[in-house]
């Protein structure tokens, strides 16, 4: 889907044109967030505009926007070595919308963190995607993940879409409410039959 690969079939088009066309436009958090050792924090995430050749004061004033929006903007000075796992990410996610994204791909992201800092994490991604609504695909394992963070749940099994389930619960879903919710507890308990394989015969990995 990012256009790094060749497709066997078919293609993905962004605003008409095929995605491999159109990489500027795309921003890209993955499970090993990549940050260089080398680099400190504002210039990790000033990375994509100077690759653009943005001069340094607008790219530094640019980074320093969206760490503050992800709350390090204290952090700047600091290397990659001195942030935790779930800083570190929330970097990652700065530097993606760094560069202001039409479409904001998500691999796994919060996948190899503690279950609390996954939870902030979370909650951080939902508020920030509240101010931009940029549009995000975001690649998980975790049913209530999917939920909590998605409009639509998209399960996958052998390359090929099982469902599509529309999730309607109101947004903001930080609370327990919204959790508690019978739609919610419907969504989950349809998503959880179609990855065991009781809605179709292929079951499937989300």
């Amino acid at each position: 889907m990012d256009g790094m690969i060749p497709t066997d079939e078919g293609q993905v088009l962004l605003s008409g044109r095929p995605l491999t066309e159109s990489l500027n436009d795309v921003g890209f958090v993955f499970q090993d967030v990549g940050l260089f050792a080398w680099r400190n924090v504002l210039d990790n995430v000033a990375l994509g505009l100077q690759a653009r050749r943005v001069n340094k004061a607008e790219r530094d004033k640019v980074a320093k926007e969206h760490l503050k929006a992800v709350g390090l903007e204290k952090w700047g000075h600091y290397f990659p070595y001195q942030l935790s796992g779930g800083m570190q990410q929330r970097v990652g996610l700065a530097r993606a919308l760094s560069t202001s994204p039409k479409v904001l791909l998500m691999d796994e992201p919060f996948g190899a963190v503690d279950a609390m800092t996954r939870h902030t994490l979370q909650v951080e991604l939902a508020r920030i995607w509240e101010q931009s609504r940029v549009t995000v695909v975001f690649v998980t394992h975790d049913v209530d993940e999917a939920i909590f963070l998605a409009d639509r749940v998209i399960v996958m099994g052998e390359a090929k879409v099982i469902k599509s389930v529309d999730v309607d619960v109101p947004r903001p879903r930080w609370n327990e409410a919204s959790r508690a919710s019978a739609r919610y507890v419907e969504i989950r308990a349809e998503l959880i039959r179609t990855l065991e394989g009781g809605d179709t015969t292929g079951g499937g990995a989300q």
